[in-house]
């Protein structure tokens, strides 16, 4: 059962579709940042997950985001993620897992490190060619929602990783994703990642304003709301029992729309697209909360 897709209209603003090729950025005439397709404009209005595309073109949505390269291979209608994306003229930010210190990586270990540099080269040596992939996505919140972003140890070996993506596959351009919008974390990509293109911001409540903390903490480059949508169950009002209370389906759908509209204005030139959470189903608190989708 389709339950907030019909809502994301006015988010999921429909675009003409554009023809394949490489994703690339450049300035334009006023000075802000933009995505290049086939060398037009492309704003990216995605979302994450790979589930009913055709709900998504319908939307107006360009694009999708997955969290590994093990999706790729997915079955969707009976074809691989890639060749549903390539028929239906989505891209693809690929997602290139990073290890998390909370679930046991350790980035003070020589062994682990080497091993992990080791598969994402493997991963993109292997996916490079696959003209559906339009940005590598580095990493997903491996320095911890909770983190101070003060731990240079990952933003070094992220560093060391967006090099070698670059040695394999030159063309395409990376993106790492953080949790929040804490101007530590910005500091520590922006001071020590000169190979990332992109910055991508992970935000619930605090969405809205994820465009003015990303300029205000100095980032130049451009930056993309990588997941947004309704305030987070820890971030809500809780019943006198202690139960988180979730916000109705028209409130979800006023906060996609206006954070997609706040961080635009916000941001001063650097918001490039955005990847809505989540296309799909996810039992996390409730059935209903982030998925768009009932099944």
């Amino acid at each position: 059962m389709r339950i907030l897709a019909p809502l994301l209209l006015p988010v999921l603003l429909a675009t003409a579709v554009a023809e394949s090729g490489p994703v690339s950025m450049r300035k334009n005439d006023s000075g802000t940042w933009e995505l290049v397709r086939d060398g037009k404009p492309y704003f990216i209005r995605g979302a994450g997950g790979q589930r009913s595309l055709d709900v998504l073109i319908e939307s107006g949505g360009n694009s999708i985001r997955t969290w590994g390269v093990d999706a790729l291979e997915e079955k969707v209608d009976g074809k691989t993620l890639t060749t549903r994306a390539r028929e239906m003229d989505l891209t693809i930010t690929a997602g290139l897992w990073v290890g998390h210190e909370r679930h046991g990586f350790n980035y003070s270990d020589p062994a682990q490190l080497e091993k992990q540099r080791k598969a994402i080269r493997a991963a993109v040596a292997k996916w490079k060619n696959e003209p559906a992939i339009g940005i590598w996505g580095l990493g997903n919140e491996m320095e911890g929602p909770t983190a101070d972003g003060k731990d240079d140890r990952i933003w070094k070996e992220l560093e060391i990783l967006a090099k070698i993506i670059k040695e394999e596959d030159p063309s395409r351009l990376v993106m790492t994703v953080i949790a929040g919008a804490a101007r530590p974390k910005i500091e520590g990509v922006r001071d020590h990642c000169p190979s990332i293109d992109i910055l991508g911001v992970n935000a619930y409540a605090s969405a809205a304003s994820a465009g003015k903390a990303v300029k205000d903490s100095g980032w130049k480059k451009p930056f993309i709301l990588t997941e947004f949508g309704p305030s987070g169950h820890w971030e809500v009002a809780k019943t006198p029992w202690g139960a988180p209370i979730e916000p109705s389906s028209r409130d979800k759908a006023a906060k996609y729309y206006s954070t997609q509209q706040l961080a635009t204005e916000d941001s001063e030139g650097l918001f490039v697209g955005s990847y809505a959470f989540l296309w799909g189903q996810k039992q996390e608190c409730t059935a209903t909360w982030y998925g768009m989708f009932l099944k």
